[in-house]
């Protein structure tokens, strides 16, 4: 098989299943927002807060794709199942001790974003069932991350339809209930997502062990060395995407400043790229995979052909997506609002993402290369303190140029961290990082 064609062939549906995982939030707006403004704005700022809770909830899957990717590469079956059953128990462990240390912590939240006393009711109606919960979530992103270290990105695919489908059916139910009994409203809203991920947790565990791609959870034995591993390479992403989430919203302040056409607009945004974002990720998960099994299988020239050739195939799209997005920038942002003002401010910001678009795939697919290798430093090392930076430049900005300006701000450090990734990745010291697979056994 041609690199193009492997490439594809993981990218594809690693695409559709990023595209796919985001239809859950828009399930639970959809028929949230049947409830009321109050409860739709409510489950709107808590989506902020979910981005960071998923990211530290998904550091051992992170770490977990990554090294199963190397062990598989190096052709040792049995490491591989055995990181697989490890972590899935790691995983329920690590997601229970985030919620004990999290809920507490939801008010202080409530307080920076500034919500009111109805508004953070009702997110904390979500959120603290989302995190009670949470285990069904992580467990099947865990699962999901064992299949793509083998190779294996429809599986995941699948596992993630079974789950929407669910969930499109379960939210009404458990948010309004029937003929007006058993009606959970916010919680019934969380409750569904977490119902769907269990189930489909449940049959990738079943798969998992049907293709004796990992030993039976019940013979776990704690093993310092890989959770130390998974935790090394899972921790930097998890902290980068905690940055991304914390940022947001304290930019979310000087976009209130702006009153409904800021958020409106920011939020249409959001949706505009949204897409191009979701294509990247898809293509960054094959740059994990592929450059891990190259690096396993100690093939380091192979590894930096594939990323550079993965970005070059997922340029090709991103291209064509900003060009639609750039000259169809009005055309795009009036499909989702009829006010004059919100078209005029989202459709320069649409201007603005289009251009910036190709560095942020460039960051997320050369990140995923990173991942590959199990060298995540550098992710946290550029990312980190460039997502902290939109928060000043947004306020000087915002001060010159009005919203405009804290659309640059956003974009600029896009820019500036899709740079300063494909430099730190072109000096080739992720190549020189020992192997997990010898790190370990």
């Amino acid at each position: 098989m041609s690199d193009r064609k492997l490439i594809l062939s993981l990218a594809v549906p690693a695409v559709l299943q990023t595209v796919v995982k985001s239809l859950f939030a828009i399930v639970d707006a959809f028929w949230v927002g049947k409830m009321g403004s109050l409860e739709l704005a409510s489950i709107t700022v808590a989506t902020f807060m979910v981005w960071g809770i998923l990211a530290l909830g998904e550091i051992i899957a992170t770490g977990t794709n990554s090294m199963i990717a190397h062990s598989t590469g190096a052709e040792k079956h049995e490491l591989s199942k055995e990181i697989g059953s490890l972590n899935i128990v790691n995983t329920f462990f690590h997601t229970i001790i985030l919620a004990v240390v999290l809920i507490p912590l939801l008010p202080l939240f409530y307080y920076i974003m500034n919500l009111s006393a109805e508004q953070s009711k009702l997110a904390g109606e979500y959120l603290v069932t989302l995190i009670i919960g949470f285990p069904c979530i992580t467990l099947l992103s865990t699962v999901t991350a064992i299949f793509r270290g083998y190779g294996d990105t429809k599986t995941p695919f699948y596992l993630l339809i079974l789950a929407i489908v669910l969930n499109i059916f379960l939210a009404p139910l458990l948010i309004f209930g029937i003929s007006g009994h058993f009606a959970f409203g916010m919680k019934g809203a969380a409750a569904s997502s977490l119902v769907s991920y269990f189930i489909s947790f449940v049959i990738g565990y079943r798969l998992l062990r049907k293709r004796d791609l990992t030993s039976k959870i019940n013979h776990y034995k704690f093993d310092f060395k890989i959770l130390k591993e998974t935790l090394r390479i899972g921790m930097p992403v998890a902290l980068n995407g905690i940055a991304f989430s914390l940022i947001y919203i304290f930019v979310s302040r000087f976009v209130a400043d702006y009153g409904t056409v800021g958020f409106a607009s920011l939020g249409i945004g959001h949706r505009s790229e949204s897409l191009a974002y979701q294509i990247t990720v898809g293509f960054g998960l094959a740059s994990t995979i592929l450059v891990g099994q190259s690096m396993g299988a100690k093939n380091t020239p192979k590894a930096e052909r594939l990323a550079w050739k993965i970005f070059g195939v997922a340029a090709f799209a991103i291209i064509i997506y900003s060009a639609a997005l750039f000259i169809f920038s009005r055309e795009i942002a009036m499909i989702f609002s009829s006010d004059a003002d919100v078209i005029k401010t989202a459709s320069t910001y649409n201007r603005i993402a289009a251009i910036v678009q190709i560095f942020s795939a460039a960051e997320v697919i050369f990140g995923g290369a990173f991942a590959g290798a199990g060298d995540t430093l550098p992710t946290a090392v550029i990312g980190f303190p460039l997502n902290f930076l939109r928060i000043p430049l947004a306020a000087y900005f915002s001060y010159l140029w009005g919203l405009n300006g804290i659309w640059i701000a956003i974009c600029l450090s896009v820019v500036l961290k899709g740079i300063l990734t494909v430099i730190w990745f072109n000096t080739g010291r992720w190549k020189k990082r020992k192997t997990l697979v010898e790190s370990i056994k």
